[in-house]
Order: structure tokens, then sequence, then C-alpha cells
């Protein structure tokens, strides 16, 4: 791949090419600061030849200075696409452990075949580099450009056998997901987090989302905005679809429940790789994860974008390397075996059942020949009890106060007459009357009043 970009390199960069029909034209540009740059570590990795190649223009300064081609960089970028690995030795240089965890493995590959996946896969990642090129900090870094050591289909030797698709690659780390339903910590590592996964089911509980506010203040503040009547329809357009976005965002939050990446062991593959064809995977098709010599069961859990691969849940980064995070992947070289095993997803999708998806992961890969003595790793759920909400205290029926006796005495008022009255206030108050409570005692009836309790004759 060649590709040829004109920059200006005095203050600013163009966003496009020069044509010829450009030149003396004035061009809409970008500025820069007037800094200092290094042009290398704008690259991500990329081997930089650089020369200088210099010859008279014929003109004065004045003129020289308004053709853009008279200060031009040429910017080719040169890319050499790997073949996709198909022996057991080209597998073993970045996997050694798994000829030995998978001992059919060198039957499987006479009848394996590349995927044309990772065909599409390396069309895109050339495709993203040519809309990014003008914008040099956005390309790939070079282990991310080679993220994919192999795609191969490869088809069980016994009747019956399941097929599946084995990928070796590097592992990106994934922390999207939440969940109302379980009481589980959520880590939001950057801000492409997104609180839904692919793989969702029916809400079961009145618990909400706890992402749900964020979301909803979202949408209230872009609806807002919209209804200001000052915008441009340029201005609206933009504005409008990130309103539209949290608006669904917030109707799925009240719906579904998600899987949640610092908790469940789900992976994640490109887009373009999942139901768009016939054996394709599908999301909560169970895969194998391979790292390390240990055996990760996991569930196909959401989608990436068209240009990389190898990704998981925060959940088996951190079981294959505790540091996992934002900053730092578990693995940066194709080390990593993802074997998936295209329709095999149990329907209708419910909430995580380690303990099921263990199971079938091992019934799986024992139909394919791997060894049955392969180190697993084994889940348990982070799920933590809700708090039990402290009940509401009830009102309870006050007793009467125990009074002394009122006394009866003209003197200074003293607290045996003051009712509610504390004795700060007390020594305050002068000359007031005593207060005096009536008898209790009740006075008898006359006889006479009594009615009689002869029967009427």
């Amino acid at each position: 791949m060649a590709v040829t970009l004109a920059l200006l390199a005095i203050a600013s960069c163009s966003k496009r090419g020069i044509s010829s029909s450009d030149q003396g034209k004035k061009t809409s540009e970008t500025e820069l600061p007037r800094k200092s740059y290094d042009a290398a570590k704008l690259f991500s990795g990329v081997e930089i030849h650089a020369s200088i190649e210099s010859s008279p223009s014929g003109m004065t300064a004045l003129e020289t200075a308004a053709r853009q081609d008279s200060y031009l960089l040429d910017l080719d970028l040169h890319i050499r696409w790997p073949k996709p690995a198909t022996t057991v030795e080209d597998l073993a240089q970045v996997t050694p452990e798994l000829p030995r965890l998978f001992p059919s493995l060198p039957s499987l590959l006479q009848d394996a075949t590349p995927s044309p996946d990772f065909t599409t896969l390396q069309r895109n990642k050339e495709k993203s580099l040519r809309s990014n090129l003008a914008n040099l900090q956005r390309l790939f870094y070079r282990d991310s450009l080679f993220d994919c050591q192999t795609i191969l289909n490869i088809q069980g030797i016994e009747p019956h056998s399941p097929r599946a698709l084995l990928i070796q690659a590097i592992m990106n780390v994934n922390a999207d997901g939440s969940d109302g339903d379980r009481n589980l910590d959520i880590d939001k590592l950057s801000s492409s987090y997104q609180p839904q996964t692919n793989y969702r089911w029916h809400k079961s509980s009145d618990h909400p989302n706890p992402m749900l506010p964020d979301s909803e203040v979202r949408e209230a503040l872009t609806r807002a905005e919209l209804g200001n009547g000052t915008l441009t329809p340029d201005q609206l357009a933009p504005l409008k679809k990130e309103h539209d976005f949290a608006q669904a965002t917030v109707a799925e939050l009240k719906r579904w429940s998600f899987l949640v990446g610092t908790a469940d062991p789900f992976i994640v593959l490109p887009s373009f790789m999942v139901g768009k064809s016939s054996g394709q995977p599908s999301i909560g098709d169970y895969a194998v994860v391979i790292a390390h010599g240990i055996l990760y069961p996991a569930i196909v859990g959401d989608l990436g974008p068209n240009s990389k691969i190898g990704e998981a849940s925060l959940r088996i980064c951190r079981e294959i390397d505790a540091n996992s995070g934002e900053a730092h992947r578990p693995a940066s070289s194709p080390e990593i075996v993802y074997l998936v095993f295209p329709g095999s997803a149990d329907k209708p999708f419910a909430a995580p059942n380690y303990k099921h998806w263990s199971e079938r992961c091992r019934a799986l890969w024992k139909s394919l020949g791997g060894s049955e003595s392969a180190p697993w790793h084994e889940w348990t759920s982070l799920e933590k009890p809700w708090p039990t909400p402290t009940p509401e205290p009830f009102p309870t029926a006050m007793s009467a106060p125990n009074l002394p006796p009122f006394s009866n005495s003209t003197n200074s008022p003293s607290s045996s007459n003051l009712i509610g009255t504390n004795s700060a206030s007390i020594s305050s108050v002068t000359n007031t009357p005593p207060i005096m409570v009536p008898s209790l005692t009740p006075t008898p009836l006359p006889t006479s009043a009594l009615p009689s309790l002869t029967p009427n004759q």
C-alpha cells in the first residue's frame, strides 16, 4: 500500500492531498501551535526513512512561498501484510503450549482452511489507514496492525464433531456492560465505555440499572438544547443524533440486563465476523480462551470495531494479568488462542450461569480432541447481596409523663408547676401564677339520677 500526502510543514497540515489543479489556490488548513514536533513520535511504531530533495524554483521568494508545492512532504506508507499461520510450527511460535494442550491439532490442521475473515480484517485495516493517514496520531500501533496470527476453520475428526474457528491474536481489554438485576461493581475504564453488550436478557427485578441516571441526564440535556431555538441546521444534525442515541440507551437500560466486563467472562469479535453469513459465529456462542497454558470458558458477548481483533472482558484479562486496565493489555503479541464454536449458543439468552458455561465449553473442547487433563479456570460469581432496606420506624404511643404534685403556693414558681419549661427558663421567670390542675376525683351522682334496673312489667 502506498499513499501520498502533501503536508504544509511550517505551522499547519493539510487534510487532503494537493493535486496540480489545486496549486496556487488558497485552501483551508488546520493550524498547529508553533512548537517543535518529533515527527517520528507521531507514528505508532512505523519505521521512518527521511530524506530531503531540493531544486531551484526560478521564482522570487514571494512567488515561491505562494505555491504549496514549493514546500512539500510526500508521505508514502508501505505495509507488508502477513499470511495466516496454518501449521503447528507457526502456531507454536507464539503459543508454545498449544500442541501439548491440543494433541489432535496436527490432524485438524490437515483439513483446516484459512477463513476469508483474515483477508477481510486486513482490508478493513487498510481502509482505516487510508482514512486516518492525515491524522498521524490515529495510525495503528505496530502490534495492533499485526494483531492476528491466524483465523482458521477447523472441523472435528469424529462424526458429529463440531466445527470451530481458531483465532490466534492479541488480547485487548473490554469493560463494557451493566446490570440492574445483579449487584456488581462496574469499572468504566475509558470514555468509550458503553453500558450495553450485545448479549442481553430481559430484566427480572425492579432494581434500576446503575448507568440509567447518567443516560437520563444526557437525554434531558440534549433534549433541552434541541429546544432552545438558537442552533443552526449544521449544529442540529449531530445533536439530534446524540439525543436519539441517549433516548435509545435509556429505553434499553430499562428493558434489558447485560453482561458486565468486570464480572463476566466473554470475548469480543469484529462486527463483520458475527452473524453476517452462514457458518459465522453468533452472539452467545461458546468459546475457549487459551492463555499461558490455562483454558478459560467464555461466550461471544459483544461486537467490536471491524479493523481490530483480539479482545476479552476485563474479568478474563485480569485473571490472565492482574494489572490489566485501560493502559495495559494482558497480551500485545498474537499469543492468545480463541477457539469459537459457531452455532453453539443457548437460546433464549439468560443471566450468566458459570457452571453451565464451563460444562458446555469442556464438552465442546473434548469433542475436538482437546486434552482431558488440560487445566481449566473455574469462574465464581462476583455478585454481592443487595443491601437490606432499613424499615421506616412506626410511630409509638407516648406514655403520660410522671408529673410531680402541684403546689398551691403563691411563691415564686418552681419546676413543679411549670410544664414544658426547662431549668434555664425557670430561673428567669418571675411573678408567674401557679398552674392549677383540677381534681381528677369523680363527683358521685345522686341516686335518683341512676337508671332503674328493674325490667318493664
